[in-house]
């Protein structure tokens, strides 16, 4: 079992690597051999590795390949799987598993962290953190959110604008 362990992490040490110095298609073979349903908890810790590493084209990459065998939501880093996404200009249910995650422990700060750090947010990503500042209690924010987003011309958050802008005044 040791010998195991071992095999499983000195795999998965090179995956990471892999992916980390831009061999992404290497790295995901890698893992798609030696992670199974018996060992995936121990494995785990390779995907926050590579949200917290590797560039961010290489951590979108990664993840739409092979996210969805892991659990991403117990990463250290979920700002940064938003981040990288937004700077990709792709939605993605990583996104909202990172938001729920981030909502669900209370992150405003992160969430913060996220508008400051970001250029251009599409009107759908503006949205998505708009809902997050809403669930976290932070009316005010939704509503200026919410308003940017209809600005890009996204007519659901003139809808919802319309509906939080009563419980606001």
């Amino acid at each position: 079992m040791v010998t195991e362990s071992r095999e499983l992490v000195k795999s998965l040490m090179e995956a990471k690597e892999s992916i980390i110095s831009g061999d992404v298609k290497r790295g995901v073979e890698i893992i798609e051999k030696t992670v199974n349903s018996s060992n995936i908890k121990e494995a785990n810790w390779v995907i926050c590795n590579v949200i917290d590493a590797a560039d961010c084209a290489y951590v979108v990459e990664t993840l739409n390949a092979i996210g969805k065998i892991f659990d991403v939501t117990v990463c250290g880093n979920l700002k940064r799987v938003i981040s990288c996404f937004m700077r990709a200009g792709k939605d993605s249910e990583f996104v909202d598993l990172a938001l729920s995650a981030l909502v669900q422990k209370r992150r405003e700060d992160q969430l913060d962290k996220i508008l400051a750090e970001a250029g251009e947010i599409p009107a759908p990503l503006l949205l998505k953190l708009a809902s997050a500042y809403g669930k976290i209690g932070n009316r005010k924010k939704e509503q200026e959110l919410l308003k940017q987003a209809c600005e890009k011309g996204l007519k659901e958050a003139c809808r919802d604008i319309n509906q939080i802008f009563p419980r606001i005044t």
